[in-house]
């Protein structure tokens, strides 16, 4: 009776999970592979952009029309090079910045939308840093 009702209960929640994502669309490269995509999973509208070559360039989500959540750009071979957070359309937390060996390059900290602190860095080694307030 525990295994049917368990079955039951995995079967019901991969039903609901499956129609809560949406896909709204598709582009595609000349050649045919993705170029991006775009689908709905309950409130937030999702994203991903890729390279010619396959590999993911951007990806990112909105609420409301407003970015939200944890946004990330990838080189053209796959190092990330930025990592930026929204909530509401602000900026917030900390925005990674990297190079294409995925070096840590820069950092910028928001609060409530603007901007409190920037650092520079070079070779992991902190160059400069200045507040914001």
């Amino acid at each position: 009776m525990r295994t049917i009702l368990f079955t039951c209960s995995l079967f019901i929640t991969v039903c609901v999970s499956a129609q809560a994502t949406e896909l709204l669309n598709q582009e595609r490269w000349p050649d045919g592979t993705l170029r991006a995509t775009r689908y709905r999973e309950g409130d937030r509208i999702h994203f991903i952009t890729f390279h010619e070559n396959g590999l993911v360039k951007e990806i990112g989500c909105f609420r409301d029309g407003r970015r939200d959540g944890i946004w990330k750009q990838f080189s053209d071979s796959g190092a990330l090079l930025a990592k930026a957070g929204f909530r509401n359309g602000q900026r917030q937390g900390v925005w990674e910045f990297r190079d294409a060996k995925e070096r840590l390059t820069g950092r910028l900290f928001y609060a409530d939308g603007a901007l409190a602190r920037g650092e520079r860095y070079d070779d992991g080694a902190l160059l400069a840093h200045q507040s914001y307030d």
